[in-house]
């Protein structure tokens, strides 16, 4: 028979996998894309904002990175769903799109309807709205492997009433991919009246932060939920193609044990006051970086600022290294000293790694600085050139201050100079060189 020793030893043991499975389930990367349209002009919705709004907040405590947007149009959810998949691409790990608002069946293919549309007859669908398989494709192309969609669409709503058909259509995401449907197929969910959230909303933001609940026990209680509270007019539905088990919060890890010590009268561990402080599990340490000449550009002082930038552009070999110590593609051939020629997202990373690399603080220089860099001739550039770098400038028609601040997310257009002349470019531009202000 075990003595209290073992007995300790073993719960000690058991306790501690425990919270480091908890640990490990919480630390993996999650990032999700959360909109909600209610603003339309001839089918107002009360809720999807609001839904929208509750939902990012639940999923920040959760440990997610979310892009939010609300009462979007077709541009807005563009460039938010290419953010959404720079950014899947850059972290990997958990992926998690959420919609509310209108959607729309046409020919078997889902449409999300974004504010400001013009929709007058059938054909005008796939022009106004947006493919909700886009958000499918975006997750497979940032090459992420668990990926969550949720749609609390269907809403009953004029769309729907005269063109396309009622609800929407399954859809079969690449494997590793898990669909939530707020309704099922060919059916209309219910907005939620004078309450707060939609009534699918509400439940699974009750259920969400459940601890112990795997994704697919959180999406059957949201099941049996919906359609008590709707009287079975509003069933939810899913689909899966996932490989392993996902919680939004993992069970509670118990209190560990301290063994008594030989020979000591054993008696059982004392239950604090007050629960102790959550642990913190500290990210594995950083690859040693190589001497900082090898890492570090030339950087010039510019008279009369306050700011130094770098004589010359990133190099290729430079990006290179950034580039295999994240696990990137590098842009193909090149010699090693040429510009490396990337996309906005792409030089604002490099900036960052390298920030961390040497301790050194580094940024894309802002539209104004370069202009003034230039003008004071620290750069080696070609005055007369058609030679294009980044900035971190958003552009501008007009100038409006907006030249000498950094953009903090992904803007529609950015900022970029050569020479003597401006311009803007499309951030997912992958042609164009950088370089480095501190």
């Amino acid at each position: 028979m075990m003595n209290r020793f073992s007995e300790y030893i073993l719960t000690a043991t058991m306790g501690l996998l425990l919270w480091l499975a908890t640990a490990v389930a919480m630390a993996e990367p999650r990032t999700a894309l959360v909109i909600g349209n209610g603003a339309y002009r001839d089918a107002l919705l009360r809720n999807p904002a609001n839904d929208a709004r509750d939902m990012a907040a639940k999923l920040r405590e959760l440990g997610f990175q979310v892009i939010e947007r609300t009462d979007a149009d077709r541009q807005v959810m563009r460039q938010a769903l290419r953010e959404f998949e720079q950014q899947l691409r850059q972290r990997r790990g958990v992926g998690l799109f959420y919609y509310a608002g209108h959607g729309v069946q046409l020919k078997g293919q889902n449409y999300l309807i974004p504010v400001g549309v013009d929709i007058r007859q059938e054909f005008e669908i796939p022009d106004e709205g947006v493919d909700a398989e886009a958000v499918l494709r975006a997750m497979e192309s940032a090459g992420n492997g668990f990926n969550i969609v949720i749609l609390d669409a269907c809403r009953n709503n004029p769309f729907a009433r005269s063109l396309g058909s009622r609800g929407l259509a399954r859809m079969d995401g690449p494997a590793g991919t898990f669909i939530a449907y707020a309704t099922g197929p060919g059916a209309i969910s219910q907005d939620g009246g004078a309450g707060r959230n939609s009534p699918y909303t509400r439940h699974l933001l009750a259920t969400l932060d459940t601890p112990g609940l795997s994704l697919e026990q959180v999406f059957k209680r949201v099941l049996v939920a919906v359609e008590q509270d709707t009287g079975g007019g509003q069933i939810p539905w899913v689909a899966s193609s996932l490989r392993g088990e996902f919680y939004f919060l993992p069970a509670a890890s118990p209190t560990v044990p301290v063994a008594p010590a030989a020979g000591a009268n054993p008696s059982p561990p004392a239950v604090p006051d007050t629960p102790p402080a959550p642990r913190v599990v500290e990210p594995p340490p950083a690859p040693t970086a190589p001497p900082a000449s090898a890492e570090s550009p030339e950087m010039a002082a510019v008279a009369g600022a306050s700011f130094a930038i770098s004589r010359q552009p990133v190099s290729l070999e430079a990006y290179r290294r950034f580039a295999e110590a994240a696990g990137r593609e590098a842009p193909p051939g090149g010699k090693p000293a040429d510009p490396a020629r990337v996309t906005w997202q792409e030089a604002v990373d490099y900036a960052a790694w390298l920030a961390r690399r040497t301790g050194q603080t580094y940024r894309l220089p802002t539209e104004a600085e370069w202009e003034y860099a230039a003008r004071a001739g620290v750069l080696v550039v070609d005055p007369g050139g058609q030679e294009r770098e980044w900035t971190c400038s958003e552009y501008r028609q007009a100038f409006t201050g907006q030249e000498q601040r950094c953009a903090n997310r992904l803007p529609e257009v950015v900022a970029i100079r050569g020479g003597e002349w401006r311009a803007g470019a499309d951030p997912l531009s992958d042609d164009l060189g950088f370089r480095l202000a501190r």
